[in-house]
Parts: structure tokens; C-alpha cells; sequence
């Protein structure tokens, strides 16, 4: 995975992040503080960090000014985490259920006839 050495602005300093995760890590900024400035809640902000491509442009904006990163950097960053991610491994099917014969009534059973099933 590509490592993006990201510039934070007004001050001068660099941090090392391959992941959105990653880069909020090095930044300090934690979850309450990402869904505050993208106006979004809780779990939308974790399943942005989770899957940053499904971030909206107004988004990446505030995360941009949040982080004082420029947009290119975050789009860099974002488009390498994804194009690295490994491929989701495919679910193995379950085994059909096998459908069990009736078990045979028992002598003073009531018969389904008589409650009006079939």
C-alpha cells in the first residue's frame, strides 16, 4: 500500500498515512470530532472511515478543512486505500437443508384432518 506523506497547513508538519484511518490517527481528530465537521452521525462516520469512497464531495470539503489537508491529498489518499484493499473473499454457500420425512403418527394422535390442515 502507498504511503502519502500529507502536509498539514498553516503549520509546517508532515505525517505518514496509507489509510483515512490512519490519517486521522496521526492527526489526532477522533470520531466525535470527524462527524461534527462533516454533519454527519455516528455511524455514517464510521462507515466513512471504514469505506472513504463513500464520502460526498461536501465531506471531503470539511474533512479537508478539519485536517487543514488540501482536497487533492485526501482524494490521493482515499484512491490508493481503495485501489490497494484487498478483494472481498467470496462467501461459501451453505449446504441445502435436506427436508425430513413426516414422522410416522403415533396410535391416539390427533389425525390434521380433523383441525382442518392437509
Amino acid at each position: 500500500m502507498t504511503e502519502h506523506a500529507i502536509s498539514i497547513q498553516p503549520q509546517p508538519s508532515t505525517v505518514t498515512a496509507s489509510t483515512l484511518a490512519e490519517l486521522l490517527k496521526q492527526t489526532g481528530t477522533n470520531t466525535l470530532q470527524f462527524t461534527e465537521a462533516l454533519g454527519i452521525n455516528y455511524r455514517t462516520a464510521q462507515r466513512r472511515i471504514k469505506e472513504p469512497e463513500t464520502m460526498t464531495l461536501s465531506e471531503l470539503w470539511g474533512l479537508s478543512a478539519l485536517l487543514r489537508v488540501s482536497e487533492d491529498q485526501l482524494v490521493k489518499l482515499i484512491r490508493d486505500e481503495v485501489m490497494n484493499r484487498p478483494a472481498p473473499s467470496e462467501p461459501v454457500p451453505a449446504a441445502p437443508a435436506e427436508k425430513k420425512a413426516p414422522a410416522p403418527k403415533q396410535p391416539g394422535q390427533p389425525s390434521d384432518k380433523k383441525f382442518g390442515k392437509a
